[in-house]
């Protein structure tokens, strides 16, 4: 294998994130209209996400622990990725919304038990000057299956609605989550058969235990900052929640629908106006996040690269910058007419998308770089446990925010948050050279 190749570890998990990711996409671009069809709003959804995920960020916290002291990784990501495969399409069957939370919460737990491991296996699969572009990859095949999951949804919603005469709208949703299994279950089988145990640099029991003195104040004035960052990063859903609620009543987004012929042959099938407005929304939706995630396909592994030689804050501050754009432009997204309103999505979603792929990366990067390797998999823990803990107060706090003054000040508070931490993390934290 060529030095700077990505190796064939990296690979399957890369297809394993692929496969898992298309599963998940296939629910949320719909789980903001489908907990609007149930009878609620921003603050659930709020809740939904700050709870789900500061669940998976305790979770990576500890399951980073554990892999470090077992010395073993895969056992740990196939319990995480087989959780998470069972529990998620069981969105399909909830009777009230408040019965998400346990859901996604539950979803979470699996992804919790599974990212620190995950990550640090991926470290030790490769050289440390390409590291970037590994993680960068691997996020690349994960957004693939981003992609793919909006495609799939599509094509399920098709063939409910044209081929069974699917006609209720809580249906169709609930049967498209419930098949989410089928590509989940095909993850756990990949990860279980292809991907090999790798524990280079690791000294089994030689873990840290619940405690910060293991790592130096550089590092953990990068997790504060990081942590900070995420008080102004609310859930996605929430540019999901905007765009629905910004689109609700445009005529130029039916217009846009009912010309591509298939979705028109779906729309036609409904006679209510209203109900054709909410089949709009839900084609739309899937749409606009699969072109998110091609965005990010593009650029992953590219921008994640560039870190590698133009250094690790660079990138991270790069992305930050112009996600305080995004956040901007969401902010005022509701100003602007309706045929603008569809076009800006589309930019301001690309933008975000580069965010992704500038940060993404190079934030895993960075920790990487500056801890022993048998510390790795507990570094990772607590990175991801320091953003999940910012990640409660700030989807619930985004979600008051939204409810009380409107999408704009949401949107504009996180914009500043994220132009603070910028700015931190370019006087304060210090980035190890390599070699």
């Amino acid at each position: 294998m060529k030095k700077n190749s990505i190796p064939r570890n990296i690979i399957v998990l890369g297809i394993v994130s692929l496969l898992t990711d298309a599963a998940t996409e296939m629910i949320y671009p719909l789980l903001p209209l489908f907990i609007a069809t149930l009878g609620s709003g921003a603050i659930l959804l709020g809740i939904i996400e700050g709870v789900a995920e500061t669940t998976a960020s305790i979770l990576k916290l500890f399951s980073g622990i554990m892999s470090d002291k077992l010395g073993k990784r895969k056992t740990i990501v196939v319990v995480g990725y087989t959780i998470s495969s069972l529990i998620r399409p069981l969105t399909g069957i909830v009777a009230d919304a408040w019965q998400i939370v346990l859901i996604r919460t539950m979803d979470r737990v699996g992804k919790g038990i599974r990212t620190s491991p995950r990550d640090a296996l991926i470290a030790s699969s490769v050289n440390e000057n390409i590291r970037g572009k590994a993680f960068g990859f691997h996020r690349a095949m994960d957004h693939s299956g981003a992609v793919i999951g909006p495609f799939l949804c599509i094509g399920t919603l098709a063939v409910l609605i044209l081929v069974f005469n699917f006609s209720d709208l809580s249906l169709i949703l609930r049967t498209t989550f419930l098949l989410a299994i089928i590509p989940g279950a095909l993850a756990v089988i990949t990860l279980i058969l292809f991907v090999k145990e790798n524990t280079k640099g690791m000294a089994t029991g030689s873990g840290f235990s619940f405690t910060l003195r293991a790592f130096d104040k550089n590092f953990k004035q990068y997790l504060f900052i990081s942590a900070l960052f995420t008080l102004g990063n609310s859930s996605d859903a929430f540019l999901l929640f905007r765009l629905q609620e910004t689109l609700q009543n445009s005529t130029a987004l039916h217009s846009v629908i009912v010309s591509i012929p298939l979705f028109d042959a779906i729309i036609s099938q409904f006679e209510d106006p209203q109900t054709q407005i909410q089949i709009a929304n839900v084609l739309f939706l899937p749409v606009i996040w699969s072109f998110f995630h091609i965005i990010k396909v593009i650029f992953s592994t590219p921008l994640g690269s560039l870190s590698d030689r133009i250094g690790r804050k660079l990138s991270i501050n790069l992305g930050w910058g112009i996600y305080s754009l995004v956040y901007v432009g969401f902010a005022l997204l509701d100003h602007l007419p309706g045929s603008w309103q569809i076009a800006g999505s589309f930019i301001l979603f690309a933008l975000y998308a580069v965010y992704y792929a500038f940060t993404e990366g190079a934030q895993k990067a960075f920790v990487a770089d500056v801890v022993p390797a048998n510390l790795r998999g507990s570094a990772f823990g607590l990175f991801n446990f320091a953003i999940g803990i910012a990640a409660l107060p700030a989807s619930i706090g985004f979600g008051i925010i939204y409810n009380t003054f409107g999408g704009t000040a949401a949107f504009g508070s996180g914009a500043v948050i994220a132009f603070f931490s910028m700015v931190l993390l370019s006087f304060i934290v210090k980035e190890r050279k390599r070699e």
